[in-house]
C-alpha cells in the first residue's frame, strides 16, 4: 500500500496524510502526552496515561486488520491521528483525536473518512465508534460518516456496516477537496 493516503490545504497550512509506521511510537506517544486532560478524556473515555503500552497494541499482532493514520503539517508534526482497532474481519473500532492546535480544520473528518477507507480495503465488515456524549465534534463526524449513533449512558455508540459507509468516506474527502492517493479497490 502506499505510505501518502492524501494532502489537504486549510488556512494556508498544508496537510499530509498517511499510514502510521512502527518507527512513528515515538511520535505518537509524545503526540498523546502533548494532549490536554480533556482531549485525552474525550479519545480515551477515561484519564488514560499508559500511552506507550496503548501504542504497541496498535502495532500489536492481535490488532490483525488494524491500522493507524497520521495527519502531519508542513513540519512534520502530528495535527491529528486516527487509530483503527480490530482483532477479527467482523468489526473495527474507529478513534480520532486532533491537536487543539489544528482543530475547526476538517481534520477530525478526514482521519476517520481514511480509517473507513482502509477498513474497506481490509474486508472489515462492520465500523464502530464510541464518543463521550460531551464530544459533539466527534459525534458529528459519527453521523457525517453514516454511523447510526445511539445514546448508551455518557456515551454514543455508532456503527455501521463498512460496504454501505465507504462511499460516504469518499465522496466527504473528495467534497473536502482532499488530493486522495488511496486506491480504494478491494
Amino acid at each position: 500500500m502506499n505510505d501518502i493516503l492524501g494532502k489537504y490545504k486549510d488556512g494556508g497550512i498544508n496537510y499530509t496524510f498517511r499510514y502510521a509506521k512502527k518507527e512513528d511510537k515515538r511520535k505518537i506517544i509524545e503526540f498523546y502526552e502533548s494532549m490536554d486532560n480533556e482531549s485525552i478524556y474525550f479519545r480515551f473515555l477515561s484519564f488514560y496515561k499508559d500511552f506507550s503500552s496503548h501504542v504497541e497494541k496498535i502495532f500489536g499482532e492481535k490488532n490483525k486488520y488494524g491500522f493507524a493514520v497520521i495527519g502531519e503539517d508542513e513540519e512534520k508534526n502530528i495535527a491529528a491521528l486516527g487509530e483503527n482497532f480490530s482483532y477479527s474481519i467482523d468489526s473495527a473500532e474507529l478513534a480520532f483525536i486532533v491537536s487543539p492546535h489544528h482543530r475547526k480544520r476538517g481534520l477530525g473528518t478526514i482521519v476517520a473518512a481514511f480509517l473507513i477507507l482502509g477498513s474497506y480495503i481490509r474486508g472489515i465488515k462492520i465500523m464502530e465508534a464510541y464518543f463521550h456524549a460531551e464530544n459533539s465534534p466527534a459525534y458529528k463526524i459519527g453521523l457525517k460518516m453514516g454511523l447510526n449513533m445511539e445514546f448508551e449512558e455518557d456515551v454514543y455508540h455508532g456503527k455501521a456496516p463498512l460496504e454501505k459507509i465507504y462511499t460516504i468516506a469518499l465522496n466527504t474527502l473528495k467534497e473536502k477537496g482532499v488530493q486522495v492517493y488511496l486506491d480504494i479497490k478491494k
